[in-house]
């Protein structure tokens, strides 16, 4: 949110009474902190509960009539609001999945990778950097997508992203011995890694489920 890069103090200070406004929080001693620690400038605004008169303020339901009353004073200054904030990167962010995920239907066509290299290698060349998911136990577990600033694990962009997934993909057509051949030992982040166990479980369990299924075309019996 970059509106609090333009607002001086004056700014600033209407917005604490505004909101002070908003919450009927008047007649109270009050002081406000800008802090500027993070990426967007906010401000801390610390009240009195006990108003001059020695009444105290009722503080039911006082978050959710914190945000609506600061809707309310950004919305009167014509500020972003959060929720503002959230429905745009959510509407970007399915966006992002959606091109990814063409981004790799267009490597398995174009490509045809045998291996999890030659995948990673077929992304970058259509602008999409996968980055390797390596556990304590220096096997694969699956992989994470950076494409125009976001960084998504595979099962955030799409359920057949998942390392298993692509796995079994690659394995489509071949013997389970010739895919472990290719991929067993991987270069990957700079380091030879293995195949997870649970990754090459699932992607095994592919391969079998589709020679039964070629057998039983072929009028083979089991």
């Amino acid at each position: 949110m970059d509106d609090g890069k333009y607002l001086e103090k004056k700014e600033l200070s209407r917005i604490c009474d505004q909101f002070m406004k908003q919450m009927n929080l008047k007649d109270r001693q009050a002081i406000a902190f800008v802090h500027r620690d993070k990426a967007h400038k906010h401000i801390h605004l610390y009240v009195n509960r006990i108003d001059f008169n020695g009444q105290a303020y009722n503080d039911s339901f006082i978050g959710k009539r914190s945000q609506l009353a600061a809707e309310k004073v950004a919305e009167k200054m014509q500020l972003t609001t959060v929720k503002q904030v959230q429905w745009e990167k959510q509407h970007n962010l399915s966006a992002i999945r959606t091109e990814i995920k063409r981004r790799h239907e267009l490597t398995m066509q174009q490509f045809k990778p045998r291996t999890f290299q030659d995948y990673i290698k077929g992304m970058e060349t259509n602008g999409v950097k996968v980055i390797p998911s390596i556990n304590k136990a220096n096997k694969l577990q699956g992989f994470r997508f950076e494409f125009d600033k976001y960084n998504l694990k595979a099962s955030e962009v799409h359920r057949s992203m998942t390392g298993g997934n692509i796995g079994k993909s690659l394995a489509s057509g071949k013997s389970m011995s010739s895919f472990l051949k290719e991929n067993t030992q991987l270069k990957l982040a700079g380091k030879t890694v293995e195949l997870s166990t649970g990754m090459a479980k699932a992607i095994a369990k592919q391969v079998i489920k589709k020679i039964i299924s070629k057998g039983m075309d072929a009028g083979m019996g089991f």
